[in-house]
């Protein structure tokens, strides 16, 4: 999210009274350029590769300017990201004269310029100009009341707007039966819906048309509070770059890419979440969207719009997977797409970023398909408002750049600035956090190594002395320079879910805390396993659905636009377009690997459930046993682990694809290769606040140098596979290589998890351990196990818990182990809505937790991997701080807590004793 300083001149806090710092003669500084060798460039970096504070209002008299921009030069920036004058924004030929005369005065200087679209944010107003006189283009939404019941008086407040839907609905099996409706729009009086409902379980909805502002980014954003536009309509868009971008073109020239690198759009969108809680949830909606609906499905969204907001089965996600397909549409051709012709037409790049950009539930009701969007920016960007390294979201910086790169996009870029550090809201009584030079530093490595190549800054770097800004900025260039351009070299690709998320998502009345908790775990187990990669230094790609359908396996490898996978993860993936699921199936058979991770192939495009769809899956997985590895006689591997078992992936990959970067165990440090200009170009970094060394190995060889960004020195590595290396806090280094190899593949077998040792612990009789109002059974099936533990929950409406303990009287050592392993068992037809959880304790009385993910709603058997690295501390853990002791456990729990359930209820699952599994 974008901060803006109203009442400061200057974004960094420089003030304009100190003399201006001048070149040879007087003349102004001037930064170097980018056409030189590339050892020049490195050991003093071209302007545009340098930090680019964000300058808002830039001093209106030649004198200050001249200076301004002289401290910036011999500070080592190397331009701003600017706009006209706010005030009397693009009305004043004043403030335009002066906009241009800073201008020049930069470009006298060798400076890099982006243009900032607006006053302020989100971009599309033109200061509130683009409305005037068209409140028909105000961004639109169908707010949502709804309620259940099972008979007898229902009482309902209807949102406000035009009515579009007012109905009962009967549920069974959860989805609604839209057959057996009833019109209730009679029923409506003083805004209030009463009706009587009769005997059975019934959904009762209220959709009205309104306007979209109460509680939305645009009146809670730090800028001007004002009605936004309609990114469904082609028009607002259409007339925004009337107002505001022709207005520089008018005053700068056509060719607008003599002065600016690109255009910065900033936080665009449907303004579909509710950032403050409403009594209603909402969709995203337009005059416009109803035809382009029926144009692009067949069939009129009238008929399905109960399906978009409630229910489950397969007409529910077929649905939802339309609209909010039709929506990504829409928004990137109207709003992104716009204004991508139009920076064409003028020879400039198209920037900027989105919001909400760390959250992926998120990205369906502020875009629709929020990577859609990205791959129409030809400079697709990112906020970043911490400075504190290990919060930095450098998964978003890998999905910019995964966008950048399948588009063939040599320049990504951050908004960087230590904002969460600074800013505190009206009662917010935090102390200021003053960020250092080193955590700077380390944020801006996150964020390059996983693909940022321009920031851009709203950082204030007070009380920072000068030496210590031309560090930053030359450590910055350099790092810059160095890996733009080229492509992305890794072995793995992890599946962006924007497919599945269209599937599942429906509505909710405060950001997406609404969503059930199915959905809510596609969003954790993409975070985990992203998480968990980033952690080994395993670098990847992330792929949307296009891509992977228009991707062809040739040699091994799925291969796109100049980048190759030979492993794609699905991380709770269970919709892609057929011709994905066929090409990951020609992966498989060509010896390549495919991962599911806490879903299993089910749609496509071409249906819901898709038949060819099962038939890859049972291919694939055979019958969806999580651990279990499936082989053909080409190499190729498929697994499936379960919700909850993301820590495991690294694990097994490592048994069947050796990493490019091979490290000591448990060392900090994060890579990415890219392929530039015939050269392997490697950038390493310590994410750790503590110095390290040690010796890692790199899959290269030939001709190599280390390109040291903290000196811009570099020297010759003669062995690509024993490099010595040595970094200080967030310190990092650039290798290159003439030529890499490929990393080893290890023949997979079919069975257990890749490299995994299990062993039995010491037998012990389990006892169960249940709540107040539950009554708990248990029954031994054979000796040693298995045990079927049946709930009877005797009050409804209460936490309620029941478990299968295994005790001992002495210490169990797991500190070696990577799990926990057990299978599982649940019955048909439960409809218990929680997981399965696995709770360890100590001889300490540490109590740690960890959800398996399994549902105890779901029939079948599974085997169970619960990783140690994903237990964390009980809230009602007792015992001393910190967490629990692996080599001294007493006590495993299986079963299920934090049940609301209802009186009468029963819940049943059979579990084995649980064993050690090593690596």
């Amino acid at each position: 999210m974008s901060v803006l300083r109203w009442a400061s001149v200057v974004v960094l806090g420089w003030g304009c009274s100190v003399s201006a710092v001048a070149g040879e003669g007087g003349a102004p500084v001037a930064l170097p350029g980018a056409d030189r060798p590339f050892a020049e460039r490195f050991a003093s970096p071209p302007a545009e590769e340098r930090i680019l504070p964000i300058l808002h209002t830039m001093p209106g008299e030649a004198e200050g300017q001249e200076a301004w921009f002289d401290q910036a030069a011999a500070r080592g920036f190397g331009g701003v990201a600017t706009n006209v004058n706010f005030k009397d924004y693009l009305k004043s030929e004043e403030h335009w004269a002066a906009f241009r005369r800073g201008l020049e005065a930069a470009q006298r200087r060798g400076m890099s310029l982006w243009l900032y679209d607006e006053r302020g944010y989100p971009s599309g107003l033109a200061g509130g100009q683009t409305l005037e006189g068209h409140p028909e283009w105000e961004a639109r939404g169908l707010l949502i009341a709804q309620v259940e019941t099972a008979g007898g008086p229902v009482s309902l407040d209807c949102p406000p707007g035009a009515p579009v839907l007012v109905a009962a609905y009967p549920v069974a099996g959860g989805a609604l039966e839209l057959p057996g409706a009833v019109d209730l729009s009679a029923r409506i009086q003083d805004g209030k819906l009463s009706w009587e409902a009769p005997a059975g379980a019934w959904r009762v909805l209220v959709l009205t048309e309104d306007r979209l502002y109460e509680g939305t980014h645009a009146a809670v954003s730090l800028a001007d509070k004002l009605p936004y536009i309609n990114l469904l309509m082609p028009e607002p868009t259409a007339r925004f770059l009337e107002v505001n971008h022709d207005a520089y073109a008018a005053r700068l020239g056509k060719d607008l890419g003599k002065w600016f690198v690109s255009t910065f759009t900033d936080e665009p969108s449907l303004m579909s979440i509710f950032m403050r809680k409403q009594p209603w949830s909402v969709l995203p909606w337009s005059p416009n969207l109803p035809e382009a609906f029926e144009k692009r499905n067949g069939y009129p969204v009238s008929s399905v719009l109960p399906h978009l907001v409630w229910g489950a089965g397969p007409a529910a996600e077929k649905a939802r997977h339309d609209f909010w397909g039709t929506v990504g549409d829409l928004v990137s051709e109207h709003y992104f797409g716009q204004i991508q012709d139009w920076c064409d037409r003028h020879d400039v790049l198209s920037g900027g970023h989105l919001l909400c950009e760390e959250s992926v539930l998120a990205h369906p009701p502020l875009y629709g398909d929020f990577f859609q969007c990205l791959r129409r920016l030809d400079a697709p960007s990112m906020d970043c408002l911490t400075s504190v390294p290990s919060e930095v979201p450098w998964q978003v910086a890998r999905l910019v750049s995964s966008a950048a790169d399948l588009e063939g996009r040599a320049v990504t870029m951050s908004e960087a600035s230590d904002h969460s550090q600074r800013w505190r809201a009206a009662g917010d009584t935090r102390p200021v956090y003053a960020v250092t030079e080193d955590e700077i530093r380390g944020s801006l490595n996150r964020q390059m190594v996983a693909g940022i190549t321009t920031f851009t800054s709203y950082y204030r770097f007070k009380d920072f002395p000068d030496d210590a800004l031309v560090r930053l900025n030359e450590w910055t260039g350099r790092c810059c320079m160095a890996l733009k351009g080229g492509r992305q070299v890794t072995d793995l690709a992890v599946a962006y879910p924007a497919d599945t998320l269209k599937a599942h998502f429906t509505p909710s009345r405060e950001w997406t805390r609404d969503l059930p908790a199915g959905v809510q775990r596609i969003q954790k187990v993409y975070n985990e396993a992203s998480r968990a990669l980033f952690a080994a230094g395993r670098d990847f790609t992330y792929v949307d659905g296009r891509a992977l359908a228009e991707a062809r396996v040739r040699r091994g490898a799925l291969r796109v636009n100049g980048l190759a996978w030979r492993v794609v993860v699905l991380p709770a993936v269970d919709t892609l377009p057929l011709k994905a699921w066929e090409n990951l199936h020609a992966l498989w058979r060509a010896g390549g690997g495919v991962v599911a991770l806490g879903a299993l192939p089910v749609n496509s495009d071409k249906g819901f459930p898709c038949e060819r769809t099962g038939e890859i899956r049972d291919a694939l997985f055979g019958n969806g046993v999580s651990g279990e590895v499936r082989t053909n006689g080409q190499g190729g591997f498929a697994l499936h682990l379960a919700a909850g078992q993301e820590g495991l992936l690294v694990r097994a990959l490592d048994g069947v694809l050796a990493p490019d970067l091979s490290m000591p165990a448990g060392a900090p440090l994060r890579m990415t290769h890219r392929r530039i200009d015939g050269q392997e170009v490697y950038f390493l970094i310590n994410d750790g606040p503590e110095a390290w060394a040690g010796v890692v190995s790199l899959c290269a060889e030939g001709d190599g140098m280390r390109w040291d960004p903290a000196t811009g020195q570099s020297a010759e590595e003669p062995d690509a596979r024993d490099i010595s290396l040595s970094l200080g806090p967030y310190g990092g280094m650039l290798f290159t290589f003439s030529r890499a190899e490929k990393p080893e593949w290890r023949e997979p077998r079919d069975g257990g998890l890749p490299g995994m040792t299990v062993a039995a612990l010491p037998p012990t009789e389990p006892v169960a351990l249940g709540g107040e109002h539950v009554r708990g059974d248990i029954h031994r099936l054979a000796d040693g196990g298995p045990w079927t533990v049946m709930a009877d929950v005797t009050k409804s409406g209460v936490d309620v818990f029941q478990f299968l303990c295994f005790s001992w009287q002495a210490d169990v050592d797991l500190s070696g182990a990577a799990c926990l392993v057990f299978d599982a068992e649940v019955p048909a037809a439960q409809t218990c809505a929680t997981t399965m959880l696995v709770v360890v304790r100590d001889a300490r009385g540490v109590e740690a937790l960890a959800d398996t993910g399994v549902p105890l709603g779901g029939a079948g058997r599974t085997r169970v991997y619960a990783p140690l690295s994903a237990f964390q501390r009980a809230g009602w853990s007792g015992g001393p701080a910190g967490p629990v002791d692996f080599a001294q456990l007493r006590d495993i729990r299986i079963g299920w807590g934090g049940y609301f359930g209802t009186q009468g209820e029963r819940v049943v699952f059979t579990v084995s004793a649980p064993k050690s599994g090593k690596f």
